[in-house]
């Protein structure tokens, strides 16, 4: 019983409690039956013997014995009469007659009574007190009595056939309700039978499956309680593996960050002591300033410097000064900026930009070095050639901008890893200015995003910075 299935025991269970209960039920109707069958069977042959006494009141007041053998033979007739006795008042047969019958014997006795008139002598009669004064009763004297013997062979052999009968319909019923009961049980049992397998496969690893709800209220509750709880664990799994990710790139940006430290300090010493020789040595032997090897030397001193500040500055967490900032002011000013030192080049700056202040709580030292970050690459990005356009809109409690090249754009598998330490498309690049730019905009509880349409499309960044309560205007 232990290793029997849901559906299995149920059946069981059911079938034998259908049995029982048949059992019960079948056993209770024929006791009933048989009582009440031998009751009134009893009463039918009570009223042949008071029948046949009534019919011999004047043949045993007179002795005559041919008359009553007569209505004894009558009643003898009679189906399950064995034996038919007419006695006088003194137990003396007047008529005695038999005939053999099967099955068990019965005795019924009837008194044979003489029945006076009102208008016999008053010494045969009784009186009786009433509340309307005495009233004359008939008086009954016993003169003699009958007695019959039946049997109940008949009577037994209808409720055999009875039982029988019944037996088979509460088989048939049995059997029937057998039949209803296994597809009810089944149909309980499919829907769990599926949430078990879709449990099961859920455990192998298919979180992305879920349950069917199944036919019955309680099942299909089931299967959607059990799908609320996959989706929760799923939204877990998903933010615990971001957590994970998360923490495994701090923790990666801050071995880089310590091995960018170290490796500055290290270079940056002897980077100064080259500097300062190759200036003395200029002095010293009087090398002129368009001397091209001294020219080269400090060209690669001066590039060797910046990637050593942008190691440092990377290294360094961006732990911005918040005060209050005219974000547009700020932008406008960048975008100056670049304009002035790209003059002699055919780059165009397109700047949308509202006219009045969006003041905000920021570092604008970052912010200024993450947009110029943005900027320089989209420079790059066109060849310094094209245009480039910037939009600034306010949407909410945000404040966006757009930075939009004609450049080749940016390849869809590279799209997540533009933004990461080191990674860089350029031979002269450190692919540090854009991992640098997405620290300084989350230091702002921002976010900073790229786009990319089809090859040549050129690329689309958005920088994205809440403003909160602060007063915003714009035109």
């Amino acid at each position: 019983m232990k290793r029997l299935g849901i559906h299995a025991r149920i059946m069981i269970s059911a079938f034998l409690l259908i049995i029982a209960t048949a059992f019960t039920l079948d056993l209770l109707g024929m006791i009933i039956t048989k009582r009440f069958m031998h009751s009134r069977f009893k009463d039918r042959i009570s009223f042949l013997a008071r029948y046949l006494a009534l019919n011999s009141e004047v043949g045993v007041l007179i002795g005559d014995k041919t008359g009553l053998k007569s209505l004894a033979l009558n009643l003898l007739g009679e189906e399950d009469v064995a034996r038919v006795m007419i006695l006088d008042n003194h137990d003396n047969q007047l008529v005695d007659l038999e005939r053999p019958v099967q099955g068990p014997l019965s005795w019924v006795e009837t008194p044979v009574v003489f029945k006076r008139t009102h208008d016999e002598n008053l010494l045969f009669s009784a009186v009786r007190s009433t509340p309307f004064g005495p009233q004359k009763i008939e008086a009954v004297d016993s003169i003699g009595k009958v007695r019959i013997q039946f049997s109940t062979h008949s009577v037994d052999r209808f409720l055999v056939v009875i039982t029988k009968q019944f037996a088979l319909f509460s088989a048939g019923l049995t059997l029937i309700a057998a039949v209803v009961f296994f597809f009810v049980s089944r149909s309980i049992v499919v829907d769990v039978t599926r949430l078990v397998e879709t449990a099961q496969q859920v455990e192998r690893g298919d979180m992305d499956l879920r349950a069917k709800p199944g036919n019955l209220p309680e099942t299909a509750q089931l299967a959607l309680a059990m799908n609320a709880m996959l989706d929760s664990l799923e939204r877990n799994r998903d933010v615990l593996k971001k957590v994970n990710q998360e923490v495994v790139r701090q923790k990666t940006l801050a071995e880089r960050g310590k091995f960018s430290m170290m490796i500055a300090h290290e270079v940056k010493n002897p980077l100064s002591i080259i500097k300062s020789s190759l200036d003395i040595m200029k002095k010293d032997r009087q090398i002129p300033d368009d001397d091209l090897m001294a020219a080269y030397i400090e060209d690669e001193v001066r590039r060797l410097n910046a990637l050593i500040e942008g190691f440092l500055a990377f290294a360094r967490p961006a732990n911005p000064v918040f005060r209050t900032v005219d974000l547009n002011a700020l932008v406008k000013d960048i975008v100056g900026r670049f304009e002035v030192q790209y003059t002699n080049c055919p780059l165009r700056f397109e700047r949308r930009i509202p006219a009045g202040p969006c003041q905000a709580m920021a570092d604008a030292d970052l912010l200024a070095r993450a947009f110029s970050n943005i900027l320089k690459n989209a420079a790059e990005a066109n060849g310094e050639d094209g245009a480039i356009q910037v939009d600034v809109r306010i949407e909410g409690e945000s404040w966006i901008m757009t930075i939009a090249d004609q450049g080749e754009g940016i390849e869809p598998e590279l799209m997540e890893k533009i933004f990461e330490p080191f990674f860089t498309t350029r031979t002269k690049g450190t692919g540090l200015g854009l991992a640098f730019t997405r620290q300084v905009i989350e230091a702002h509880e921002g976010t900073v995003t790229a786009r990319s349409g089809e090859t040549g499309d050129g690329a689309e960044f958005v920088v994205r910075l809440p403003i909160g309560e602060v007063d915003k205007l714009s035109k």
